[in-house]
């Protein structure tokens, strides 16, 4: 077909061979020759030929290409990398592009569907979850994110009169319905823990334990087992009331 050679060799196999056989050239994987292959691409548009004297090449389409899914995903804040800062900027520090809020919700969620913030900052991601029809709730511990929530979503949605809620005192959960008193565990979590200290790992005599709440009670801890441990007498006092990840840490800065 080409007086200059071969050059490069018609797909036969592969996904662009069944792309090519399923939107243009039914039954082309079975064609067995290369020249025949190459009349047929030819025959179907598939060949370019340049008028500069360069080689003929296949066409190849981008939607033939599937791509490989993201396998990682590194957030920056939009202010260290000045993405969009004249029109998206709102000074939190942590801030996301509203682009890339959308593209993640729209990959892992449907229209209709609750989308959570748990660290909502400066709404970003309730702002993208509202104009890809979503519901959402959001989240935060700063008190000045309840101030831009409110600010983003009434000056990018509209959403005059919507009112977040700030709470000082630690939320209390009501569906958990009536539990026995801690003190009545220290059995099942000797047991369960097999006479092991849940902070230092050494074995004490029953006696020598003291139930303690891994997240403490001030911070919203329950007496439900799966919040309760035991503790030796030196591990209780170092955690004081304080939780178990602090103890985790003092334990590995003193060596223990």
């Amino acid at each position: 077909m080409y007086a200059r050679g071969r050059c490069w060799s018609p797909p036969k196999t592969g996904a662009y061979a069944e792309y090519i056989e399923r939107h243009f050239i039914p039954g082309y994987r079975n064609i067995e020759g290369v020249q025949e292959r190459l009349d047929a691409l030819d025959a179907a548009g598939l060949i370019h030929h340049p008028t500069t004297g360069v080689w003929p090449g296949l066409k190849r389409y981008a939607a033939a290409d599937r791509g490989n899914p993201p396998q990682s995903l590194v957030l920056e804040p939009t202010g260290f990398t000045n993405f969009n800062k004249g029109s998206e900027w709102v000074g939190y520090p942590t801030q996301k592009p509203l682009a890339l809020l959308e593209r993640i919700i729209k990959a892992s969620s449907n229209p209709g569907d609750l989308v959570l913030d748990p660290f909502c900052g400066c709404a970003t991601a309730l702002v993208a979850a509202e104009k890809l029809d979503r519901q959402w709730a959001g989240i935060d511990l700063s008190p000045k994110a309840k101030d831009l929530v409110e600010l983003r979503l009434r000056n990018d949605l509209g959403l005059f009169g919507l009112q977040t809620t700030y709470r000082e005192d630690v939320p209390q959960r009501t569906d958990l319905g009536q539990v026995p008193s801690y003190r009545t565990q220290k059995h099942t979590l000797f047991g369960k823990q097999e006479g092991l200290c849940a902070g230092c790992g050494i074995m004490f005599p029953f006696r020598n334990f003291t139930i303690d709440h891994i997240v403490p009670q001030s911070r919203g801890g329950t007496d439900h087992l799966e919040n309760l441990q035991l503790l030796c007498g030196a591990c209780n006092s170092l955690k004081g009331d304080r939780p178990q990840e602090y103890l985790v840490a003092r334990l590995k800065e003193m060596a223990i």
